[in-house]
C-alpha cells in the first residue's frame, strides 16, 4: 500500500490545495497506470475532529487519514494517530513544544511522531548529527520529502540507516500540482484502513520511503484552488 504521509490543504495557512483536488490528481495518476492508495492530512498546527474522510474511500477507493504537523523549538514534527487523549494533553496549535522531549509523551498517548524534513529548516538534523540520543524516543524520521533537495533527502536517509531508524516518505504538498503532490510516498507491506492500522504499521510493520514515478503537468487535471477564507 502506497501512502503520502505529508500533505497540506488550505486549512494550513500556506496552502491553497483541497482534498478534492488531490483526489482528482490521484485518479488521473492511476489512469496513467501508476499505483497510489491515499494520503495523510498533516496541517500545520491544526487537527479537525469529525472530518468525514471515509467518503473518499467509499467513492474512489482512496484512503484519506488525518494527522498533524506540529511545531517544536527544534523543527516540525509529523504526528499520526491523533486521538482524544492527545488532543486533551497536548496543544497541537502551540509553536514552542520541546522537540527533544515530546516524542515519548505522544507515544504514551497512542500516537506516532516523526521529525519532518530534518535537514531542511530544522534543528533536528543538527542534533541527529551531533548526538542523536538528545532526541528522546526517536524511532522514525521523514527521510524522503518531495520539497527537499536530493542532498537533504540523502542526509536524512543516511542518518536513518546509521542509527537503525524507520523512514517515511511524503510529498509535503501545498499546491495542486504534480510538482508538489505525487512526488514521494511510503510503501507499506500491510493494508491500512484506519488510524489504528497506521499506528500499528508504523510501530511494527514493514515500510520504506519511495520516490514516485513522475506525472507530467499536461496529464494533470486543471487545479481548482480552495475558496478564499473569510473571517
Amino acid at each position: 500500500m502506497i501512502l503520502d504521509m505529508h500533505v497540506h490543504t488550505a486549512a494550513s495557512d500556506d496552502s491553497t490545495a483541497t482534498i478534492e483536488g488531490y483526489i482528482e490528481l490521484i485518479l488521473a495518476y492511476r489512469r496513467l497506470g501508476h499505483r497510489f492508495d491515499g494520503f495523510v492530512l498533516t496541517e500545520h498546527r491544526k487537527f479537525t475532529p469529525g472530518l468525514d474522510l471515509q467518503r473518499y474511500w467509499d467513492d474512489h477507493g482512496i484512503l484519506v487519514l488525518q494527522g498533524v504537523e506540529m511545531d517544536t523549538s527544534q523543527g516540525h514534527l509529523l504526528v499520526f494517530g491523533v486521538n482524544d487523549r492527545v488532543l486533551e494533553a497536548v496543544d497541537v496549535t502551540q509553536r514552542l513544544h520541546n522537540g527533544r522531549q515530546i516524542i515519548p509523551e505522544l507515544t504514551r498517548l497512542g500516537a506516532v511522531a516523526a521529525p519532518s524534513h530534518p535537514f531542511r529548516e530544522s534543528i533536528f538534523g543538527q542534533i541527529m548529527q551531533k548526538d542523536i540520543t538528545e532526541i528522546a524516543g526517536l524511532q522514525i524520521i521523514e527521510a524522503y520529502n518531495g520539497q527537499n533537495t536530493r542532498g537533504q533527502n540523502e542526509q536524512a536517509a543516511s542518518v536513518a540507516a546509521d542509527h537503525d531508524l524507520r523512514s517515511l516518505g511524503g510529498s509535503d504538498a501545498h499546491y495542486l500540482s504534480p510538482k508538489w503532490f505525487l512526488t514521494c510516498g511510503t510503501e507499506f507491506d500491510d493494508d491500512i484502513a484506519s488510524d489504528a492500522d497506521l499506528v500499528e504499521a508504523l510501530h511494527y510493520g514493514n515500510y520504506r520511503p519511495i520516490i514516485l514515478p513522475e506525472m507530467d503537468e499536461a496529464d494533470a487535471p486543471k487545479p481548482r484552488p480552495a475558496l478564499p477564507k473569510f473571517f
